[in-house]
């Protein structure tokens, strides 16, 4: 029984630590995103070719951001359909990957 409880705990803690980690990485690449926006709206004025460069670099920092927001909720979204039937599992991923796939092809544009 004891190390029934040991794997579960290990398991939850992973959990945790991947929401907790997605959420603060993602809180920190959001904020730098916000900062270089308003940067890029004082330099725009002043050179636009920086104001481009500038806004290529908040496209990638929002997508890692996002990228982390995926983790932090699949992790614990696949330990809710752990015991669940083959369908709760298969509805997960293809979530997942629609999920995913939003967020990459939604920051396309704006990257390119």
């Amino acid at each position: 029984m004891a190390k029934r409880n040991k794997a579960y705990r290990e398991k939850v803690d992973l959990t945790k630590f991947c929401a907790f980690w997605g959420m603060a990485i993602a809180a920190i690449l959001y904020i730098c995103s916000g900062v270089l926006n308003l940067i890029i709206r004082f330099v725009g004025s002043i050179s636009s070719e920086t104001a481009g460069v500038l806004s290529q670099a908040v496209s990638i920092i929002t997508l890692l951001g996002n990228i982390a927001i995926i983790i932090a909720i699949g992790l614990p979204a696949y330990g809710f359909v752990r015991g669940k039937s083959k369908g709760w599992k298969i509805f997960y991923w293809v979530a997942l990957v629609i999920f995913a796939l939003g967020v990459v092809f939604g920051m396309i544009s704006t990257v390119f």
